[in-house]
């Protein structure tokens, strides 16, 4: 598949990070005889055509897109529950306030409104990258054998049947570490609070008949706040395995860099490479 690009640079050193959403570029390195003459930073770019005036852009990462919203969200809610929740600091009593009383209570149910709103918002997106990345990591021509309990029967899946039948915790635990060669990632701390997190989203997503308000309430426990942040540790996890054995690719999202680490590649061809316009004149018609 033929990609346009832009030569955004020589060496990734010159290189700016200008929006973390945004997918990484790509070092092209022409070696010759083991020796390095020459590299380029490629940034992809796209484009949606409005009639007669075209947008050109860099394409965002879907995974960095859908951790941002996690985040984001997360850290509102982290905000709004310091200033207006935290029962240490707040007197929510409507008992004892001087204030209109219905008025009081009608603002301390927008607050918890607003929070509850913020806290699912980043559950449900912070699982979605977890799918996103998961499924990305799996490779086209991936196989995977699983064993049908009580029926010896064993059938093997290849990746459009795993995205659609092994659930999320079956592929972070069992088949992305074989792909990147980790060790186990339920000996992890933060493990039980993915657990408890696609407990959560489930919830979100599956919900029956609400009738009592306990649905909510597990949004105020000590631990949600680790619980919405495990999408990135999860993906830091396998992220930081590669990164000691240099492996990174376009996957990976800036979000959880620790520094500018490159997609690499010394497969430089010069016939597969075509000028067609430049940053001055736009593309050649």
């Amino acid at each position: 598949m033929n990609k346009q690009g832009l030569v955004y640079c020589i060496n990734p050193e010159q290189y700016d990070i200008f929006d973390a959403r945004i997918n990484k570029p790509i070092c092209i390195k022409n070696i010759e005889n083991g020796v390095e003459k020459g590299s380029m930073v490629f940034q992809e770019m796209d484009e949606i055509n409005f009639r007669k005036n075209q947008l050109s852009y860099f394409p965002p990462n879907n995974v960095a897109l859908l951790l941002s919203v996690n985040k984001k969200h997360l850290e509102k809610a982290i905000e709004l529950f310091d200033e207006q929740i935290n029962p240490n600091k707040v007197n929510h009593s409507f008992v004892e306030t001087k204030t209109d009383k219905k008025k009081f209570l009608k603002e301390k149910s927008k607050i918890v409104a607003d929070y509850i709103e913020l806290i699912q918002t980043s559950i449900v997106f912070g699982y979605t990258t977890l799918e996103a990345f998961a499924n990305l990591s799996i490779p086209i021509d991936y196989e995977y054998l699983v064993t049908i309990k009580n029926k010896g029967i064993k059938e093997v899946y290849d990746k459009n049947a795993i995205e659609r039948w092994i659930n999320l915790g079956e592929k972070l635990s069992k088949i992305l570490p074989g792909i990147y060669e980790t060790k186990k990632i339920e000996k992890e701390k933060f493990w039980s609070y993915f657990i408890k997190l696609e407990k959560l989203r489930n919830e979100i997503i599956h919900q029956k008949s609400i009738t009592r308000t306990e649905f909510y309430k597990q949004y105020f426990r000590k631990d949600i706040f680790n619980i919405c942040n495990v999408p990135e540790l999860v993906i830091k996890f396998y992220y930081e395995a590669n990164y000691k054995k240099q492996k990174i690719n376009p996957l990976w999202p800036w979000l959880i860099n620790k520094g500018k680490e490159f997609p690499i590649t010394t497969d430089f061809k010069s016939e597969n490479f075509e000028v067609i316009g430049n940053l001055f004149e736009g593309k050649k018609k």
